[in-house]
């Protein structure tokens, strides 16, 4: 089985913790919803997700160190070990697309159009949409061909700063925002 995806996927969540909380050599836990892992996994069926979780334990324990495999009430909680959280920390590089996007985010004098240069700065092929409809957030905004990154982020630009939500593709549409 090939389990690229959901590598890939579990790299970026640790990696966004990483530079949101900083980074220590610690376990850390990802959390999915059961939908969010059949997106990841596509053949999988629902019933044999524990099985292929333990699996794709077993098969990235090279890179990942231990990852302990748990049920959750809504999906499955992975907990990576300290020495995935170092392997993690070590692909995180200055000029890293999700680093200068949180910094900029982050930034007390952010705009949106600050948000889009960093953007921009990666790619031109860059989706904008104002959701002028949508009471949840302001903007959507991803690379449409997944180049750097493949998540789908939502921003709200409030009057204290902004916050962002990001989504893979396939969760976002699922929500029906």
């Amino acid at each position: 089985m090939d389990y690229g995806v959901l590598k890939k996927n579990l790299i970026s969540v640790l990696k966004e913790s990483q530079i949101k909380l900083g980074y220590e050599s610690v376990t850390m836990g990802v959390n999915y919803v059961t939908p969010s892992l059949l997106h990841l996994l596509p053949s999988v069926k629902e019933e044999d997700l524990q099985q292929v979780l333990l699996d794709f334990a077993k098969q990235n324990e090279d890179t990942f160190g231990e990852i302990a495999v748990r049920k959750t009430d809504v999906g499955y909680r992975l907990d990576v070990s300290p020495k995935g959280a170092d392997y993690v920390h070590g692909l995180i590089g200055d000029d890293d697309f999700l680093v200068n996007f949180i910094n900029e985010v982050r930034s007390p004098s952010a705009t949106i159009e600050s948000v889009i240069a960093v953007f921009k700065k990666y790619s031109n092929n860059v989706h904008i949409e104002k959701t002028d409809d949508n009471p949840e957030f302001d903007y959507l905004i991803y690379f449409e061909d997944g180049t750097p990154d493949e998540f789908w982020y939502c921003i709200d630009t409030e009057d204290l700063g902004m916050t962002y939500h990001r989504f893979m593709k396939d969760d976002y549409l699922d929500f029906d925002f």
